[in-house]
């Protein structure tokens, strides 16, 4: 998608006499940017000590959480505004131009405030979202003579009942949606083209009225369990919000209350890395109903959240340091242990209660510092060792083996490169093609992501059949080299 770009009047909610001219510009990856002609005065005026007159507060300038706009037809809501430049000297009349960035761009819209509830659906389209559904609304048939297709066929299309599921008061549903077939004739260059187009859109529906960030969480939960499935990052193509239409927001264009939703995007996969090519999932729509992944991952994501967040940050930004990213898949093991394996511990907490118990007391004829030092020092956690080989006990251990190898070795590698890198060791840096902290971190990923689906009740056999895909299986097979090299 091309940089977007609408041009119209802006002004500060409650200020439309001071509105200007400019330029809203969106970027491809989402960022907002609006040039005016002319400028907003956002300066802050303090009285004088005397209290005779004012003064201009330097280096101080006034918030401005919203901007309309109006753009032919088009309303606009500009939120997390920030200025970036102004020229001129700081009044209204003598700013010549003002830039501005912004976090999200409604349009369709003018909010009164941030805080109003106002929506009730949000709609949104990721990438790779119809072919892990693994549906279609189009029917093609080719004829057959002999047991050999021949030219003859038939195209059409059929309605595909939508998918539906619930998670507390939000329900969630999966649509496919397409065009009628087009027929382009093309007389003078003697063609005729015959073409349609499908996709899916997820729904998102709340029980009572919303403000505009509500769906937000809920949203990248869904993006992240694409990414987790399809084994990449996966962008958000489209998203908007949908209001009830009433007297302070009316209805005007086709699509009335639908608001499409713009920002900086976490990720998008760049035009030179579009692959038209089908993509292979770890798992999809066929290995589990939408009506009950969708509620566990809901689930599951609110009791990892942390851990989750850092794992699929490592593929929505995968530039950056290969040990850092390695810290940060170490971290996110660690954590989501702990999520899903609150209540481990290397003894029984009563038999652990009893122990210290006795300890104290032998020790209760010393020094109180001494004592502090026996009672703080005591713990019943589990080591990071017996934490990764816990996590790597999850999943279905015909998997884990094939993955891994050797799970032992796995996590003394672990948590000695998490050891060096959190303490600057130059050990788990090395400089070698493919380096041993790459394979560690890519191996450690897919460890988690079948962590992740085991906990979703992915079957023994969905689980192996993931890590025997090429695109885990090429590391898998490095990074067990790796580990049994001797030298290593």
């Amino acid at each position: 998608m091309a940089e977007r770009e609408w041009r119209g009047e802006w002004w500060i909610p409650g200020e439309l006499e001071h509105s200007r001219p400019g330029v809203l510009y969106c970027a491809e990856d989402g960022r907002l940017r609006l040039e005016l002609v002319g400028g907003f005065d956002i300066s802050i005026r303090e009285p004088l000590a005397d209290g005779v007159g004012w003064s201009i507060a330097w280096g101080k300038t006034r918030e401005v959480p919203i901007i309309h706009g109006q753009c032919e037809n088009d309303r606009f809501t500009l939120v997390d505004n920030n200025a970036t430049n102004t020229r001129g000297f700081g009044f209204r009349s003598s700013i010549s131009r003002q830039d501005w960035s912004s976090g999200r761009c409604l349009k369709g819209v003018h909010l009164k405030d941030l805080n109003e509830s106002l929506f009730i659906r949000a709609h949104l389209c990721l990438e790779r979202l119809l072919h892990w559904t693994c549906k279609t609304s189009f029917e093609l048939e080719r004829i057959l003579e002999e047991g050999k297709p021949v030219r003859d066929g038939r195209v059409g299309s059929k309605a595909v009942s939508p998918l539906l599921a619930t998670h507390g008061d939000t329900s969630v549903t999966l649509k496919l949606r397409s065009t009628l077939f087009d027929f382009e004739h093309d007389v003078v260059a003697n063609g005729r083209t015959l073409q349609a187009k499908e996709w899916a859109v997820l729904t998102v529906d709340s029980n009572a009225p919303v403000n505009y960030k509500a769906f937000d969480e809920v949203e990248k939960d869904l993006q992240d369990l694409l990414t987790l499935c399809a084994y990449a990052p996966c962008g958000a193509l489209y998203r908007s919000v949908v209001f009830e239409t009433s007297e302070d927001h009316p209805g005007h264009s086709r699509h009335a209350n639908e608001v499409e939703v713009f920002g900086r995007q976490i990720y998008r996969t760049p035009k030179g890395m579009r692959d038209p090519r089908p993509h292979d999932f770890i798992f999809t729509l066929t290995d589990m109903d939408f009506s009950e992944l969708v509620p566990k991952w809901l689930t599951l994501k609110e009791k990892a959240r942390f851990g989750c967040n850092i794992l699929f940050g490592l593929r929505y930004i995968e530039k950056g340091y290969v040990g850092t990213r390695l810290l940060g898949v170490a971290t996110a093991a660690e954590n989501i242990h702990r999520s899903l394996r609150s209540a481990s511990t290397p003894i029984g907490k009563a038999e652990y209660r009893r122990l210290k118990k006795k300890l104290l007391a032998a020790v209760s004829d010393e020094s109180q510092e001494l004592r502090d030092f026996v009672n703080m020092g005591l713990r019943n956690n589990p080591t990071y060792s017996e934490r990764m080989l816990e996590l790597a006990s999850i999943p279905d251990s015909d998997a884990v083996d094939i993955l891994l190898g050797d799970r032992a070795a796995w996590a003394k590698l672990l948590k000695s490169a998490r050891n060096d890198l959190a303490h600057a060791n130059e050990r788990s840096a090395q400089d070698s093609d493919p380096t041993p902290a790459y394979l560690l971190l890519e191996v450690t990923y897919a460890l988690l992501c079948l962590v992740l689906m085991a906990e979703l009740g992915i079957s023994s056999a969905g689980q192996k059949n993931a890590v025997q895909q090429e695109r885990i299986a090429g590391i898998s097979r490095q990074f067990k080299a790796m580990a049994s090299d001797p030298q290593d």
